[in-house]
């Protein structure tokens, strides 16, 4: 599974291989579900992982915690 629903949002976890160390980013896209339209914003966080289990669990985490309001460098208020 790489997408979950949180709170009125839809967190898609989209991890990447990096082709240099074989490590997983923790690219994840969030979507905000309106009757005007869908918006999303996709964010990056610095973070990998050995494997890509590791990055999606990650993923949703930190989605979660953006979504919650525990970061104020990653923010979604627009959406």
């Amino acid at each position: 599974m790489t997408t979950i629903q949180y709170k009125g949002y839809e967190i898609e976890a989209v991890p990447q291989q990096l082709a240099e160390s074989g490590k997983w980013t923790t690219d994840v896209l969030i979507y905000r579900h309106k009757p005007s339209g869908v918006t999303q914003r996709q964010l990056s966080p610095p973070d990998t992982f050995k494997t890509k289990e590791e990055a999606i669990k990650h993923c949703f985490t930190f989605a979660k915690l953006i979504i919650d309001g525990h970061y104020t460098h990653f923010t979604i208020e627009d959406l």
